[in-house]
Parts: structure tokens; sequence; C-alpha cells
């Protein structure tokens, strides 16, 4: 029992390295089956006891943007802590960057009518090396501050006054909404996004939003059929449900996502692989889906679950975390 238990608590630890969140506010599609996206992550995993504040980075490979959630403490100004600890790349962890350059400073912050106006010294201008650092340090900041329900846009200043450009031509003459999908690999005239979660060295869960435009399937199996097919050739990630499996069944049923998974003899052969992770990636990927809060996953026999914001690991129950906590 006494090695049990230690075995339990490695995989949680495990756990609140690997989960993060995103909030995304989609784009308009006509989905199969009646399914309809609502990027309401946020809404659903988040523990009223614990508040986290959501920071986003880059990845050193692949420069995909990642969520990483750390616990903020009681705080009259929220926005402008996120906001400080994003600019000093806090709870950024190994693997990840900030492009935001590090000499910047916060001249002001003030939010009016749902738009934060973000007022920052000349160093976040002058010091942005290229077009992608300048498009990476932008998208950060907005991500960011838009985790807020009060941010719905952010107009950023440089030195007190709007500037049309940034390095390498970047918009920023005007209010900036958040990208209404996170790392857009590909979609195609008639395809609807679905958001797919990978693995990014064996830490974080990024998520990527691709096109998909077989509806012979309701749209939350085909996502769950992508996440078996893995991250193809995708820089830097990784899958987080190894060759070899395949999807025996899938069906929805009062908000809970039944899903069992067949091993092939590659996967039989293979090294064990994390249940877990996988479990976390669909989860996270198929509450992206109003019907859907619950994820069962069963493989080989064996089932585990996430229900109602509990991680279900062989009959035992325990708080589900924020994705991709930073441990202090």
């Amino acid at each position: 029992m006494k090695a049990y238990s230690i075995y339990l608590v490695i995989i949680l630890t495990g756990l609140l390295l690997l989960m993060g969140c995103t909030k995304q506010t989609p784009m308009a599609s006509t989905l199969p089956q009646g399914e309809i996206m609502t990027n309401n992550i946020n809404n659903i995993i988040r523990s009223d006891e614990t508040q986290y504040v959501t920071l986003y980075y880059v990845t050193q490979q692949g420069g995909y943007l990642v969520p990483v959630n750390q616990e903020l403490c009681n705080t009259e100004r929220p926005v402008r802590v996120a906001l400080e600890r994003l600019i000093a790349g806090a709870a950024s962890g190994e693997g990840l960057i900030t492009p935001i350059p590090s000499e910047t400073k916060v001249r002001d912050l003030y939010i009016r009518e749902g738009t934060a106006y973000v007022d920052l010294s000349e160093e976040f201008a002058s010091k942005l090396l290229s077009k992608t650092q300048a498009r990476w340090a932008v998208d950060t900041l907005v991500q960011t501050l838009t985790e807020f329900p009060e941010v719905e846009r952010v107009q950023l200043l440089i030195d007190g006054k709007v500037r049309e450009k940034l390095t390498g031509g970047v918009d920023i003459g005007i209010p900036l909404e958040r990208q209404p999908w996170l790392n857009p690999v590909s979609q195609e005239p008639g395809e609807a996004m679905v958001v797919l979660y990978f693995d990014y060295q064996d830490k974080y869960l990024v998520p990527v939003s691709k096109g998909v435009g077989d509806f012979s399937r309701s749209l939350s199996q085909l996502t769950v059929e992508e996440i078996i097919k893995g991250p193809g050739g995708l820089v830097g990630l990784g899958p987080v449900i190894p060759a070899g499996v395949s999807l025996g069944s899938y069906e929805v049923k009062e908000g809970t996502a039944y899903i069992e998974l067949i091993l092939g003899e590659e996967a039989t052969a293979g090294e064990t692989w994390d249940e877990r992770k996988a479990l976390q990636a669909l989860l996270y990927s198929l509450m992206e889906f109003p019907h859907i809060q619950n994820v069962k996953l069963s493989v080989d026999g064996r089932s585990n679950g996430i229900f109602n914001e509990a991680l279900e690991i062989d009959n035992m129950r325990l708080q589900l975390p924020v994705v991709n906590v930073a441990v202090n």
C-alpha cells in the first residue's frame, strides 16, 4: 500500500507539470451534426479554491504559443501582475521563451470599455530584432491579457503614443483581439477547425488548430481520430498516443465521451506509454465542445476517466489542476 501511495504521488507531480488551459473565441463555421465549438476549457477546469493567471510563451522548437498557468496571489491588480510576470519571463519554464525584450518597462495600464491600454517603454519596440519576434511579442501580450473577462482587446502604446507598426511591419495601430485559433497549421475552404493537444518535451501540452473536412463522422470523433494520428511533421511536437493504437469505439452520452482504444502489435511490443497524458489531451480537446464535459478512456480493458473536474485513477478521484501548471 505504501509503494502504491508513492507511485500515486509521482503521477500527480507529473500531472502538475503537464497540464494547461486556453481561452479562445471560435471563428464562425458550419459544423456537422449540430456540434458547436465554444472553446470553454477555462470555464470548466478552473478551481474555485485556487486562482491561476494564464501566461502565454513560445516554444523554442516550432515557435508555438503555449499557455502556462501560475498561481495568482490575492491582488487588486491581477491584470497588471500578469503583464509584469509575462515581461519578466516568470513561469516560462525550460524549453519556453518570452519574446518580449527584457528591458521593456510598463509605463501605464488601464482598462476602458473592454479595451486594455498598455503603455510600454520605447525598448519594447526598439529591441525587437525581427518580424517573427515582434509577432510573437504582440501575440503573447494579447493572449495573456484577454484571458481576463474584463479585457476584450488590447491597444498597445509606446511611450504614451499610438504607433502604427513594429519591426517587420507588425500592426499595432488599432486595438487587437485575441487569436481565434491558436497555432493554426492548416485549413482549406469548407473545413471546420478543431483544437488538438500534443506533447512538447514531455513537459507541456501544446494546442494546435487544424482544419478537418471529412464529415462522415461527428466533429468530436474526428478530433479524437486526429489526436490518434499524431502531430505528423510538426516540428518539436510529439504524439500523446503511440503508433499502432487505433480507435475501437466512440460514443458521447449525457456529457461524457466514451473512448475505447485498441492496441495493435506495434504498440503492444513497444515501451509503456503515458495513458494519463493521452487522457488529458483528449479531455482538453473534447471540452471545446459544449456538450462534452467528461471523458472515459478504455485501453485494453483498463479504464481511467476525468469527471466533474476530478481525475479518476484506478477508482480513486483526485482534484484536476489546470493545464501546464508552473511549479514555483
